[in-house]
């Protein structure tokens, strides 16, 4: 069969993709990935089949812009989000409905011609997919499944912010006497649904199932069709550095704040960059320090102890270290649970999934998290201690290693795939 990938235009994105793409072209499928023009590059690197869609934008600056979108305020009010848990609010607000804002505008002046999600349905009904698989948000994909008979599904790699709103939209309604609680993301879509001559339904939202890379004990509590797969760590083909062959004399921590960090939020991390080298050097280890001039220029000096390098491959790195430090995101946890390294997260910020992965981290025993305001570096030198030297986070590395490896490989879901492609393809 052939199968399609739509993902956003950003690394981090496309690296949950690799595994499962990888594992269907074995399978004897043809695949392709679709993204912005500049995603073309790290797509070939990975061995697979680029298809440039839309135009190169500036998607930090995008998605910052949806902050103050009153349409997007009114359609998380709407859902009454619990008070107690910003995160679920925020992470929805924030992150999803700002990714949906880029292929539903908000604002009428925005309407009309999409160049990515129309080039999309052209490219779907000319290579006509059996089976598209979709970013969670990357909207346009279920449209162009649709444009073509194809059938599709979300690679779900962190939690199901949409299934939540949808879910608590249900809720709202069964439970309450008054009048609907109008569907306002529904709504938002209309005007480049009718465009594209299309009717809304929960399909274009949530897919006809969902690929979900979160380990179980993570899931939100939703009722909704996934399949399970193991997240299988991907960061490029590279060459083995020399001085990682040797191993280090004294214990060795990681310290990263992920591609996307780096990318779109550096400004905002430039604080924590500061504490965390100062922690280093009052630290007797040897620190290894993924970030870049952006990250480092509000910084006087580097310690002695810390070798601060553009990028270093995790999947190289880490089975030579004791911790790691790092922002909580996806991709860099599921390498630490890979390669059973304990982890620390500080100051996770909300609005997204980070926050998430930090608490899931502390509660399974496996590393520790601190809240923004518990970030000094006293804090952070004595919390890297306890990391470093107490064996009980060992224990919760392997109980997280083993949630991972009682999960599917990539390889087994292909033949799952295939069933659902075969029932749900018109």
């Amino acid at each position: 069969m052939r199968v399609l990938f739509t993902v956003m235009p950003a690394a981090a994105h496309l690296q949950p993709v690799v595994p499962l793409a990888w594992a269907l072209q074995s399978a004897g499928h043809d695949v392709c990935v679709a993204s912005h023009p500049n995603m073309a590059d790290l797509i070939t690197a990975a061995g697979l089949t680029a298809v440039s869609v839309g135009q190169v934008d500036d998607l930090g600056a995008l998605m910052r812009g949806a902050a103050d979108d009153q349409v997007l305020e009114s359609i998380t009010a709407s859902l009454r989000a619990d008070p107690e848990d910003l995160n679920i609010r925020n992470a929805f607000r924030y992150y999803q409905l700002a990714a949906f804002s880029l292929y539903y505008p908000t604002r009428p002046r925005d309407h009309g011609y999409r160049p990515m999600v129309d080039d999309l349905i052209t490219f779907a009904r000319a290579w006509r997919p059996d089976l598209v698989l979709w970013d969670p948000l990357s909207f346009p994909g279920p449209i162009a499944a649709r444009a073509c008979g194809a059938a599709h599904g979300r690679l779900q790699y962190g939690l199901d912010y949409t299934a939540w709103a949808r879910q608590r939209l249900a809720e709202l309604n069964s439970a309450s006497d008054g009048p609907a609680v109008e569907d306002l993301m529904a709504l938002a879509m209309l005007p480049e649904l009718e465009r594209l001559g299309e009717e809304f339904d929960e399909e274009l939202v949530q897919g006809q199932w969902t690929v979900d890379l979160v380990p179980p004990g993570m899931r939100l509590p939703l009722d909704l069709s996934y399949v399970p797969m193991r997240r299988v760590s991907y960061d490029g083909a590279h060459v083995f550095p020399t001085w990682l062959r040797r191993r280090p004399d004294r214990p060795r921590v990681c310290l990263t704040l992920g591609l996307s960090t780096r990318k779109f939020l550096a400004a905002d991390s430039a604080a924590l960059v500061g504490d965390l080298l100062e922690m280093a050097a009052q630290t007797d280890a040897d620190f290894v320090a993924t970030l870049n001039a952006t990250q480092l220029e509000s910084v006087s000096s580097v310690p002695a102890n810390v070798s601060a390098l553009d990028y270093v491959p995790l999947s190289l790195l880490l089975p030579t270290c004791s911790a790691i430090v790092h922002h909580g995101g996806g991709g860099t946890f599921a390498s630490a649970v890979a390669h059973r390294v304990p982890q620390m997260v500080p100051a996770p910020g909300e609005g997204g999934d980070r926050l998430a992965f930090a608490r899931y981290v502390h509660e399974r025993g496996a590393g520790l998290m601190l809240g923004r305001e518990e970030v000094t570096v006293e804090t952070l030198h004595r919390q890297m201690a306890l990391l470093l030297h107490d064996p009980t986070f060992r224990q919760g590395t392997d109980r997280l290693h083993a949630d991972m490896v009682a999960m599917p490989t990539p390889k087994e879901v292909v033949p799952v795939l295939e069933r659902l492609t075969a029932d749900h393809r018109s």
